[in-house]
């Protein structure tokens, strides 16, 4: 009973990160059209997430050192994501659709268990496998539209740095959960944000830059959510539900995240609905729930007497 409690809390915690994280493409969206630098927005929420996160937590006296032999798993672990991830897919954007971007990333679950089978020993399960494969099917709906896709050599590149950097943090993720998902998010978070400083430097930000992007309410709303909700509460929750139900079954949850950003969009008028898109999520929520439930379900009926 207590185990399966947990299992579901874990996936309302899965299901509420991939919601956050889903809703950041449109505040994310609304920074970048006021003017707002990639790299600053990344890096600012961040910061904001640590420092939050850590007065909370040093306060109640819930922070925990990590041990000096985990340092080097934390560091590759934030350098895969949020830092290497980041910068693949938000720069990956600038050179192919958004459609054709969500196809590729939605390829990272795939990539998942095979990663997990040649670092971590795990054993495939095919039952995630077709899942997603059946989901990818799905997105590809949503996202046709009857036109070719524009993509080119560098977009690939950088969407594939993007793909490999998900399935790097999401191994080092599994090789750092006996410590709690409020310590791994923040600690992550903090050594994401000095990877990010020097880029921000080199990016050439400075202080008249600064006041060059459009200041008010909107946009400071939305360097606000980017920063409790999807880089403080949508980490920890994904980090609570892989210590529960396993990184390749959490993994399968990415998949519904350009669903939510798509639904987003249409009911803030940032696009139209059609029937693709309907069909489409419909067949990515099958794929998921299929590798959550329906064919294991299935294969603990044969093992019964």
């Amino acid at each position: 009973m207590i185990k399966r409690l947990q299992r579901f809390y874990a996936y309302i915690a899965v299901i509420g990160a991939m919601f956050f994280w889903g809703i950041s493409f449109v505040w994310s969206k609304q920074l970048i059209n006021s003017g707002f630098n990639v790299i600053f927005i990344v890096t600012v929420r961040l910061a904001v997430s640590f420092l939050l996160l850590f007065t909370i937590f040093k306060l109640s006296k819930k922070l925990k050192k990590i041990a000096r032999k985990d340092i080097p798993k934390f560091l590759l672990l934030a350098f895969f994501e949020p830092f290497l991830y980041f910068i693949g897919e938000n720069y990956g954007l600038q050179y192919v659709d958004a459609s054709f971007a969500a196809i590729f990333i939605a390829i990272i679950p795939v990539i998942i268990p095979f990663g997990l089978r040649i670092f971590c020993k795990e054993k495939l399960k095919p039952t995630i496998i077709i899942g997603v494969i059946i989901s990818v099917v799905g997105i590809a709906v949503m996202s046709f539209n009857g036109m070719m896709f524009d993509v080119n050599l560098k977009g690939i590149l950088l969407l594939s740095l993007a793909v490999l950097s998900a399935a790097g943090y999401s191994i080092m993720l599994s090789k750092v959960l006996t410590y709690s998902p409020i310590i791994i998010t923040v600690y992550q978070n903090l050594i994401a944000t000095v990877y990010y400083l020097p880029l921000l430097l080199v990016n050439g930000f400075t202080s008249s830059s600064f006041f060059e992007m459009e200041w008010n309410y909107g946009t400071v709303f939305a360097l606000i959510m980017l920063s409790v909700f999807c880089s403080s509460i949508a980490f920890i929750g994904y980090a609570y539900s892989v210590k529960r139900i396993s990184v390749a079954n959490a993994s399968v949850f990415t998949n519904t995240i350009p669903v939510i950003t798509i639904v987003f969009a249409i009911l803030l008028g940032q696009e139209p609905l059609s029937v693709t898109k309907i069909i489409g999520a419909v067949i990515v929520i099958f794929g998921v729930f299929l590798s959550q439930f329906v064919l294991k379900r299935k294969r603990n009926e044969m093992k019964k007497p």
